[in-house]
C-alpha cells in the first residue's frame, strides 16, 4: 500500500473517531472509587498484530473482558492467555476492521501471521483442549483446517526458540513438527485436553472395553533408540492436503537457502542423569535434558541422511552458509557438560566435518554471554567463506567478540572496533555475516574492517519482535514469528530504537543493499510502544491514556488512527497510594543491607493512623515493582489493589536470598527478615502489628507456610498454589504433567532442590546443593508440613488439582495442621491450575480470603456482603 494511499485514508477518518471518543469521556463526570473483583475481571488485552507483506492488510487481535471470555481451559491459568479475536482491516478502503469469516468465532485465535504471498492467514484455534491450525484466504472464508496438532512448545515455563516455527518451503507450502493428539506435549499444559483423556480412560475402565494403563520407565542413561513421538508433516494451504515425511519428534528445522534441503533434529525422550550427577549449579531446569540427533532431508524425495557423532547438540543452534554447502551447529561430548561444547562447520555434500572453534575459545551462551555455568546455548554462529563465524572470547580474557576461525586453526577478531559487539547474526553474507550490535548493524567480513550499516537512528537499537507488555495491555502467548532471527534468504528486518519512555523510530531495512536508505518511521507518540510495522512505514502502536490503552494505526507523517481503546474502566478508580520504604536488614551473621521496598497504601491513607497489613513474601532478592492495577491490568489472584481496596497495606518486600540461607536450611533466615520488615512498618506508624497477614503464592506459597511455623508475629497465613513438603516434593510428579508425561515424575522437581544459588538474588531459593537421598534429614528439617506444631496462627491454605504443584502437597499440610490441633481452612479448587482462572472460582477466593479473615480477628465484620474496616 502507498503512503499517499495510508494518509487519505488516516487523515479521512482520524477526526470523528479519536475525537468523538475524547469528547465522550470528557463529557461524563464519574466519582472514582476504589477496585473490586468486577474491575479486575473486565480487564481487556492487546495481543500480536502482523502487516501483510504488501501493506494492504493488517490483522491485530484484542481480548475481550475477561469476564466475557466464555473459556478459561487453556494452560495452567487463562488471563492475558484466552480469548483472543483476530481483527482484519484493508488498508487499502476506508472500511472498518472486522472478523475474518471463516474463523470460529467461538475459540481463541493465535495469530501467526501471513504467508509468504499475503494470500492467506495464519492462525491457531483453541477451543476447550482442542487445537486446529487454520490457514484462511485474507479475503474468503474458506480456511483449511488441519488434523496434525503442531508441536508447539518444549520448556517449563518460558518459550524456546524450538519448534514454533513454520518453515515455509514456497508460498503455499510449509513443514512443521506435529505431535499424537493423544499426546499433548509438555508445552500445552491442557486442563481440557487432560479432563477427556480421563473421562474416556474411567469408562473404558469400568466398561472393561480396552486396557487404561500406562507406563513409565527409568532408562538407562544414554538410549539412542529412545525417540519421543511425534512426525514432520507438510502443509498445503492450498489443498488442506498433510503429508507426512518423517517419523518422530523433531526440532529446530532450518531451510537451505536454495529450499532444497532440510536441516532438523530428531529428539529423543527426557533423558534419566547418571546416579552420580553432581547437582547443576544455579539451574532449576536443564534446557538440554535430551538427546538430539541431526538429520539432512532431501526435500525432493523426503529421504533423510543422519549425521552420526558421538555427541549431543542443541537444535536451535543449525545454520547454514550462504552458498547451502555448509552448514553449523552446536555440540558437546555425549559425556561431557553442555559448556565443553564446540561450534562444528561441516560440508553439506560429504557430510564430512571441516572445522571445530578451538578448544581455548569460549562460545557466548545466549540469555547470558558470560554464564558458563547456566547454558542455555551459545550465541548463533554462520559459515562464512570457508570458514566459520562465532561470538566468543580467548580463555582468560574478559570481552566477547565476533571471531572468523579458519581451516588453518587461526582466529580473526572481526569486531575489535565496535564498542559493545554483543548481538546475534541476522544476515548472511558470500564471505561474512551482518550483525544487530546495540548501536547498530555491522557488516564482518574477513580481511576487512567492520562497516556499519547506514542510515539508522542513533541510539540503543534491537529487533522489532513481539513482546508482551502488560502497562500497555499486552498479552503473552504463542511467540511463532519472533523467536531467535532465521537466517532467510529475503533479507529484510524491522529495527526499533529504544527511547527512556517508549520506542522512538522503526527502520525497515534491507540488508543485502548497504547503499538504499532504510525506511525509517517515527511513532509521534509520547511513551507509545510498537507492536507491528508494514513495509511503507506504517506502524501499529499503543499509548496509555491514564490507566487505559489506545491501539493506534500511524503513518511515516505522524498521522494516526486509533482502531480500539481497552481498560477505559479504569480511569474511574481511585488507585492505591503510594509509599516507598528504604530500610536496614540484618542477617544472622551480623551483616547489614540497606534494601529499598515499596508499599500500596489504601486509596483514603491518613497519616498517622495504623492499618492491617499483608505481606506478600515471594523468594526473590531484587524489589519489585510498585504497580496497581491501573499501571498493570491484569487478572490475578493476588492483586494489591483488591488488598488496598479492603484497607490494608500491602507491601511484596526484596528477600536477599544470600541473607536468607543459613546453614539450617535455604530458607531458614527468612522468617527473621520478615519480622524485622515488619518492625519496620510498625516503627513508620504505619502497620497495625495486630493485624499483619502473611501471604504467599507459588514458591511464596512454600516460604510462608515455613515462616508460619517459626514466627509469632503475623494474625493469619494465607498459602496458595505452593508446596509443603520439601522431601516429597522432590520425587513426586508435576501435578497436571503427571498425567501425559511419566518421564517427568521423580525428575523435574529435584532441579529446584539440587541447584545452588550465589548473590542476592538467583533461581534456587530452595536449593540444598545435593539430593534428598544423600540427605533426607536436611530435607525434613527445613519442610514446612514437618514443623506444623510451630505454626501460632490460623491458616488458609488454597491449592487447585491441575496446577503443576500437586495439590497433594497441601493434603499433607492440612493433615499436619489437623494433627498437630492447628486452626487451618483448606479450599481446593477443581479444574482450576496454577491460581484459579474461572471468574466464579475468583470470586469464591476472595469470599473465602475475606471469611478467613473475620474469622482470624483481622477484619471485624462484613457490611452490605463486602468487609468492614476500622
Amino acid at each position: 500500500m502507498s503512503r499517499a494511499i495510508l494518509s487519505a485514508f488516516l487523515l479521512g477518518v482520524l477526526p470523528g473517531c479519536v475525537g468523538s471518543l475524547q469528547a465522550e469521556e470528557q463529557s461524563v463526570h464519574v466519582i472514582k472509587r476504589p477496585a473490586t473483583i468486577e474491575d479486575m475481571l473486565q480487564v481487556e488485552f492487546i495481543g500480536p498484530a502482523d502487516f501483510s507483506p504488501d501493506g494492504r492488510w493488517l490483522a491485530y487481535t484484542l481480548v475481550p473482558p475477561y469476564e466475557k471470555i466464555g473459556d478459561y481451559s487453556y494452560w495452567l491459568r487463562a488471563s492475558g492467555l484466552s480469548g483472543h479475536k483476530i481483527l482484519l482491516r484493508d488498508l487499502s478502503t476506508s472500511g472498518v476492521s472486522r472478523a475474518h469469516p471463516g474463523l470460529n468465532p467461538s475459540a481463541s485465535q493465535y495469530l501467526i501471521g501471513f504467508s509468504p504471498s499475503g494470500s492467506h492467514l495464519m492462525v491457531l484455534e483453541h477451543s476447550r483442549g482442542s487445537f486446529v491450525l487454520a490457514a484462511c484466504p485474507v479475503a474468503g472464508a474458506d480456511c483449511k483446517r488441519f488434523a496434525s496438532m503442531p508441536d508447539i512448545r518444549d520448556m517449563y515455563v518460558a518459550p524456546a526458540a524450538w519448534n514454533e516455527r513454520l518453515i515455509w518451503t514456497d508460498d503455499f507450502s510449509f513443514l512443521l513438527p506435529v505431535r499424537p493428539r493423544d499426546l499433548p506435549g509438555s508445552e500445552l499444559r491442557n486442563r481440557a485436553g487432560t479432563a477427556d483423556y480421563l473421562v474416556q480412560a474411567w469408562n473404558d475402565a469400568w466398561s472393561g472395553s480396552r486396557p487404561t494403563g500406562s507406563v513409565a520407565q527409568s532408562r538407562r542413561e544414554l538410549d539412542a533408540n529412545a525417540w519421543d513421538a511425534g512426525g514432520l508433516v507438510r502443509f498445503d494451504i492450498r489443498t488442506g492436503r498433510e503429508q507426512l515425511i518423517g517419523n518422530g519428534r523433531h526440532a529446530g528445522g532450518q531451510l537451505s537457502p536454495d529450499r532444497r534441503y532440510l536441516l532438523i533434529s530428531k529428539a529423543g525422550e527426557r533423558r534419566r542423569p547418571p546416579a552420580d550427577a553432581a547437582p547443576q549449579a544455579r539451574e532449576t531446569h536443564p534446557m538440554f535434558d535430551r538427546l538430539y540427533a541431526l538429520g539432512l532431508m532431501d526435500l525432493m524425495d523426503n529421504s533423510v541422511r543422519e549425521l552420526t557423532c558421538d555427541c549431543n547438540l542443541d537444535p536451535d543452534s543449525v545454520a547454514w552458509g550462504a552458498s547451502g554447502q555448509a552448514f553449523a551447529y552446536f555440540a558437546w561430548p555425549m559425556a561431557g557438560p553442555v559448556e565443553s561444547g564446540r561450534y562444528r562447520l561441516v560440508e553439506r555434500a560429504s557430510g564430512e566435518l571441516i572445522l571445530e572453534t578451538p578448544a581455548d575459545y569460549e562460545l557466548a551462551d545466549r540469555r547470558d554471554p558470560g554464564n558458563r555455568e547456566h547454558p542455555a546455548g551459545p550465541v548463533r554462529a554462520a559459515p562464512a567463506g570457508t570458514g566459520l563465524i562465532a561470538f566468543a572470547r580467548k580463555t582468560g580474557t574478559a570481552r566477547y567478540d565476533w571471531f572468523y576461525f579458519d581451516r588453518a586453526g587461526r582466529a580473526e577478531n572481526l569486531s575489535a572496533k565496535i564498542s559493545d559487539p554483543a548481538g546475534e547474526i541476522i544476515h548472511l553474507l558470500d564471505n561474512g555475516v551482518q550483525v544487530l550490535a546495540k548501536d547498530g548493524v555491522y557488516r564482518l567480513v574477513p580481511g576487512r574492517p567492520a562497516e556499519a550499516f547506514p542510515g539508522l537512528p542513533a541510539g540503543p537499537i534491537g529487533r522489532l519482535v513481539y513482546r508482551s507488555n502488560t502497562a500497555h495491555g499486552w498479552a503473552n502467548e504463542f511467540f511463532f514469528r519472533y523467536q531467535r532471527t532465521r537466517l532467510d534468504p529475503a533479507p529484510r528486518i524491522n529495527l526499533m530504537q529504544f527511547g527512556p519512555d517508549g520506542d522512538s523510530a522503526i527502520a525497515m531495512v534491507d540488508l543485502s543493499d548497504p547503499t538504499a536508505s532504510p525506511i525509517v518511521a517515527r511513532p509521534g507518540l509520547e511513551g507509545a510502544r510498537v507492536l507491528a510495522a508494514g513495509p511503507g512505514g506504517e506502524l501499529l502502536v499503543t499509548v496509555k491514556d491514564g490507566s487505559a490503552t489506545r491501539l493506534l494505526l500511524t503513518g511515516r507523517k505522524g498521522e494516526a488512527m486509533e482502531l480500539a481503546r481497552i481498560n477505559r474502566h479504569l480511569n474511574h478508580l481511585l488507585p492505591p497510594s503510594v509509599r516507598r520504604l528504604s530500610y536496614t536488614l540484618s542477617s544472622q551473621n551480623g551483616e547489614q543491607r540497606r534494601v529499598d521496598g515499596c508499599l500500596l497504601l489504601p486509596p483514603d491513607y491518613q497519616p498517622g493512623r495504623r492499618y492491617p497489613v499483608v505481606i506478600d513474601v515471594y523468594p526473590v532478592g531484587c524489589a519489585p515493582a510498585c504497580r496497581s492495577l491501573g499501571d498493570m491490568p491484569w487478572v490475578a489472584p493476588n492483586l494489591a489493589d483488591l488488598w488496598t481496596s479492603r484497607g490494608f497495606i500491602y507491601m511484596m518486600p526484596p528477600v536477599p536470598l544470600d541473607m536468607v540461607a543459613t546453614p539450617e536450611g535455604p530458607i531458614a533466615g527468612l522468617d527473621d527478615l520478615l519480622e524485622q520488615t515488619l518492625d519496620v512498618l510498625v516503627s513508620e506508624g504505619l502497620a497495625d502489628p495486630g493485624r499483619a497477614v502473611l501471604y504467599g503464592f507459588s514458591q511464596g506459597g512454600a516460604a510462608s507456610l515455613y515462616v508460619a511455623t517459626q514466627s509469632d508475629r503475623f494474625a493469619a497465613t494465607i498459602s496458595m498454589n505452593g508446596w509443603a513438603d520439601f522431601f516429597s516434593h522432590y520425587f513426586s510428579g508435576r501435578g497436571l504433567m503427571r498425567y501425559f508425561h511419566l518421564d517427568q515424575n521423580g525428575g523435574d522437581n529435584r532441579w529446584r532442590y539440587e541447584c545452588l544459588g550465589t548473590g542476592a538474588d538467583h533461581r534456587c531459593p530452595f536449593g540444598f546443593g545435593e539430593s534428598a537421598l544423600d540427605d533426607p534429614e536436611a530435607y525434613a528439617r527445613s519442610s514446612p508440613v514437618a514443623l506444623a506444631r510451630g505454626v501460632s496462627a490460623p491458616v488458609l491454605l488454597i491449592h487447585s488439582d491441575w496446577d503443576y504443584f500437586d495439590m497433594s502437597q497441601y493434603d499433607e499440610m492440612f493433615g499436619a495442621l489437623y494433627r498437630a490441633g492447628k486452626e487451618a481452612r483448606y479450599v481446593r479448587y477443581w479444574g482450576e491450575g496454577h491460581g484459579p482462572s474461572s471468574p466464579a472460582n475468583l470470586r469464591d477466593l476472595w469470599h473465602q480470603t475475606d471469611a478467613f479473615l473475620i474469622e482470624s480477628g483481622v477484619l471485624p465484620a462484613v457490611c452490605e456482603d463486602q468487609p468492614c474496616r476500622k
